[in-house]
């Protein structure tokens, strides 16, 4: 294959890639991430936390988009919002500067397994909201908190955090799915742009991969929210719950076989294990 073809076919899957997250990321309000990254490294070949930073780069403008759609379709809680970008944003440069310091694998293994306890939750109750009543100076707390474990996620994982923002703004704080996913989203644009920015600094971006991705994100990412804007809160609920589930569990044994692989490797005669 000559080389303009070569970048002719990696231009077209990096667009692919773009497409894929940015629909995710406005069906489910989640950042397009738990798709782009596992795209990037398996099928593109990317470095993982380069994968991770350039993702987020991608994940900043999709949730533009989508975030555009859910405006005009549903209300986004400028409140609820606050709450969770007071924590989202310091979450997500801390994850971000972290993320250099803990091996990739076990950090993609850890959130599989977050994502996989969360999806049974939301599967197994059809009202997944908490029946205690919580006192109402404890309800900006609680926001913060979902926004700063969602932030140190966005940053160390690539991901626009909203696989923890979702589930923790329905389950703990009592917000619908369309009104949590919209809220989502807007948390998203910002934290995922200091995410990105600290992983430009540390070089963990790649610029010219972004400039593929994004273009095809964007109206992929309102196609998504148009679509999540027709569909009945349980049904919506139930299509987040078994997406988290299947990235939960491609995370969990992609992590761990690699991981395992990787140990095989360090012992002796463990170079000759294929």
């Amino acid at each position: 294959m000559s080389a303009d073809a070569a970048g002719k076919r990696r231009g077209s899957l990096l667009a692919g890639t773009g497409a894929a997250g940015g629909f995710f990321s406005g069906i489910t309000g989640v950042g397009g991430g738990a798709i782009m990254v596992p795209l990037l490294t398996g099928i593109l070949g990317m470095p993982q936390h380069r994968a991770h930073g350039t993702s987020l780069v991608v994940i900043a403008f999709a949730a533009v988009a989508g975030v555009a759609v859910y405006a005009w379709s549903t209300s986004i809680d400028p409140v609820l919002t606050a709450m969770l970008l007071v924590g989202s944003m310091g979450g997500a440069y801390i994850g971000a500067r972290g993320a250099s310091r803990i091996p990739a694998m076990r950090l993609r293994q850890v959130f599989g397994i977050f994502l996989l306890l969360t999806a049974a939750r939301l599967l197994a109750f059809d009202d997944p909201g908490l029946t205690m009543t919580m006192p109402g100076w404890a309800v900006p707390l609680f926001g913060a908190l979902v926004g700063l474990v969602g932030g140190v996620a966005a940053g160390a994982l690539g991901i626009g955090g909203g696989a923890i923002f979702v589930p923790g703004m329905v389950i703990l704080l009592g917000a619908g799915q369309h009104e949590a996913q919209g809220v989502s989203l807007a948390v998203i644009v910002l934290t995922a742009s200091v995410g990105a920015l600290t992983h430009y600094r540390h070089g963990t971006v790649d610029v010219r991969a972004a400039g593929w991705i994004v273009p095809a994100s964007l109206p992929a990412g309102a196609a998504g929210a148009l679509v999540a804007a027709f569909l009945d809160a349980a049904t919506l609920q139930r299509i987040f719950a078994a997406v988290i589930l299947a990235v939960g569990v491609q995370m969990v044994m992609t992590a761990t076989l690699r991981i395992r692989r990787e140990g095989r490797l360090q012992t002796p005669g463990g170079a000759d294990v294929p």
